[in-house]
């Protein structure tokens, strides 16, 4: 059986109506909606930034013109319902009809070679933004044909200001824009697809001469289908230039400075990954509060630019982490009503078919436990009067309104055990029977139930990773990684169902499934850098987890962060460029997030925080705020090549 969760949607799914049956509304109202209800997403540049699978080219598809006329010519359906209300908030449907003619324009061809020729920067950059503006011209005619609209009603609104500049960009109406984008890109492609760049003494005027569209166009008036009732509408053409970071990134800047000019009436996004910036830039990009200062001479960046990142980054992580979690659920529902063998018994909630109650321990290892534990008194000199005071206190603990189970029980008690030993004066072999009071009152509450969990997870087998929640967690917020953690478990549930054994999968097997699966990920990375950033995570999660282990569990459900005094992180790219450059690569990639300005202990940190799959396979705890103190020398020398 074909399973959707091992694909992305972008890429296989090539008609629109079945893109938009699995797009969730979610990603729009998260970081699209507060722009676009303001217009900053349509009157300056905007800069997206996200990890490998974080979602920005299924948004740029979403506001691709034919995307929103298939969209608004099925808003009936009470599935597009949401979606429709989140692109209105957003801004690119007003009253019913599309507000934006967009067009996705991919960078990962052609545009790098401009960047090789033996040319002035000057002249590499206009024959590049030449092309550009030639396949936007193309790409939105061709979008509005898609859409069912006659080109032949199709015409642009010039600036009041650049009427001289009209008939360089072959007039006003579609047919002269096609012939002119088409003869440039012609010439052009001649150019870039040559294996010797020409002289640029040989080069075809039609190539360097000025061609500027962007700067002549204000709108594009066009008659709608008669779906629309043929309204006449102008509409804000958008170009979003996906895989920016392809470019070069001395190229990626001079686009950037050219496409943030005011004058610009076009709406245009920039997608991309970290990689494209040096290291310096990419740190501050995730670490900085958006438009924070000047990027460019002459250029305000909270006036000029907005920035969106699709990841964690300095703001309310609480929060993101909700809005994931809702945005996964919905993603995950959808897919999941694209596979009949579900659809045909009504199973459209994934939640509903991953048990959230682990099973305890065998007896036989429940006995393992309890011998643990009486080994443990005797070793810490605990009398039985002082164990049965802990164990009043363990059982006063409820969570979730009821008492815990049994092998939890027993797991807490060890803890309080360790920390009531470490917490009072050390006993003398000649009085076995004192039994001081700890220095601090002995406390039962959630942390001590998590290191319990944690603690038999690793040392009995106790299911730790299952439920929705946690699965959405392990994923880093980020939407592919989320797909490829759940196609696991629905792989197994569909098996399940084959075999008539129901589709409810125990935590068991949800535990072992995912690890399996995070081992799989990460063994498969390939990006730059990506050995070192595997020996920086290596280095991490084997000191949160020795820490984790230890038998008083000092940071409670433990650590899956390392953390540096945020003045020698401000100063990393400078000191430790080899620290940064694995820095940049593993966020980029997705292999832990940078958390600034933490405060902890009357301190600021920047936490390096371990992603998901690195969490899963060494079998640390999702929950934040855990983290190892330490210094950017030490890390700078795990980030080391060691073959140099």
């Amino acid at each position: 059986m074909d399973n959707p969760f091992l694909k992305r949607a972008t890429e296989f799914l090539r008609d629109e109506e079945a893109f938009l049956a699995i797009v969730s509304p979610e990603p729009v109202n998260a970081f699209l909606a507060r722009p676009g209800g303001t217009g900053e997403l349509y009157d300056r540049l905007v800069l997206m930034r996200g990890t490998p699978g974080s979602g920005k080219t299924t948004l740029a598809r979403l506001f691709e013109y034919p995307t929103l006329s298939v969209l608004l010519g099925n808003s009936n359906f009470s599935a597009h319902q949401a979606l429709v209300a989140a692109l209105d908030e957003a801004g690119a449907i007003t009253e019913g009809i599309p507000a934006v003619l967009g067009y996705r324009l991919p960078l990962e061809t052609d545009y790098r070679d401009f960047w090789e020729f033996p040319y002035p920067d000057s002249l590499k950059l206009g024959l590049m933004m030449a092309l550009i503006q030639a396949r936007a011209i193309l790409g939105w005619t061709r979008n509005l044909s898609r859409a069912g609209i006659d080109l032949e009603t199709v015409s642009v609104l010039p600036r009041p200001d650049a009427q001289a500049a009209i008939q360089a960009v072959g007039g006003t109406k579609a047919a002269g824009l096609i012939e002119r984008a088409r003869s440039v890109e012609s010439s052009l492609y001649r150019i870039v697809g040559s294996l010797v760049a020409p002289d640029y003494s040989k080069l075809d005027s039609t190539s360097t001469d000025s061609y500027r569209p962007f700067d002549v166009i204000e709108s594009i008036s066009v008659k709608l289908p008669a779906a629309f009732g043929y309204k006449t509408v102008n509409l804000k053409p958008l170009i979003i230039l996906d895989d920016a970071h392809t470019l070069h990134p001395d190229q990626f800047r001079q686009l950037r400075h050219w496409l943030v000019r005011r004058e610009l009436r076009v709406a245009r996004w920039v997608l991309s990954r970290l990689d494209v910036l040096y290291p310096h830039e990419a740190l501050a990009a995730v670490t900085e509060s958006r438009g924070s200062g000047p990027e460019l001479p002459g250029i305000t960046a909270s006036r000029d630019t907005t920035e969106i990142m699709l990841q964690s980054g300095v703001e309310d992580r609480k929060r993101q982490r909700t809005l994931f979690r809702r945005m996964a659920k919905d993603m995950a529902n959808r897919y999941l009503r694209q596979m009949p063998l579900f659809a045909a018994k009504n199973l459209v909630t994934f939640s509903d078919f991953l048990s959230t109650e682990p099973e305890q321990i065998s007896q036989s290892r429940q006995k393992r436990l309890e011998e643990n534990v009486d080994s443990v008194q005797r070793q810490l000199q605990i009398t039985d009067s002082r164990r049965s005071s802990l164990v009043r206190e363990v059982d006063s603990y409820h969570p979730g309104d009821r008492q815990s189970p049994e092998d939890i029980r027993y797991a807490m008690l060890r803890v309080l055990m360790y920390r009531y030993a470490k917490r009072t004066p050390q006993r003398t072999l000649f009085d076995p029977t004192e039994d001081p009071d700890p220095a601090k009152a002995m406390v039962v509450d959630a942390s001590v139930y998590d290191a319990a969990q944690l603690h038999l997870f690793h040392q009995f087998g106790r299911p730790y990773y299952y439920g929705i929640d946690d699965l959405c967690d392990a994923s880093s917020e980020n939407a592919e990684q989320f797909l490829r953690l759940a196609a696991v478990l629905v792989d197994t549930a569909a098996a399940q169902l084959v075999r008539s054994k129901g589709a409810f999968i125990d935590a068991s097997t949800q535990t072992e499934s995912l690890r399996d699966r995070a081992l799989e990920i990460q063994d498969a990375w390939n990006f730059p850098q990506h050995l070192l950033v595997r020996r920086l995570c290596s280095f991490i999660a084997e000191r949160c987890l020795a820490v984790s282990l230890e038998g008083n569990a000092p940071l409670g459900a433990g650590a899956n962060s390392y953390g540096i005094p945020q003045d020698e992180f401000q100063a990393v790219a400078k000191n430790h460029s080899e620290l940064a450059t694995v820095l940049q690569f593993g966020v980029a990639y997705n292999a832990f997030t940078l958390v600034p300005r933490y405060e902890c202990k009357g301190k600021e940190w920047c936490l390096i925080e371990l992603g998901g799959v690195v969490i899963l396979k060494y079998g640390l705890t999702l929950r934040r705020g855990g983290f190892l103190e330490g210094s950017a020398l030490e890390l700078a020398t795990m980030a080391k090549d060691p073959s140099q």
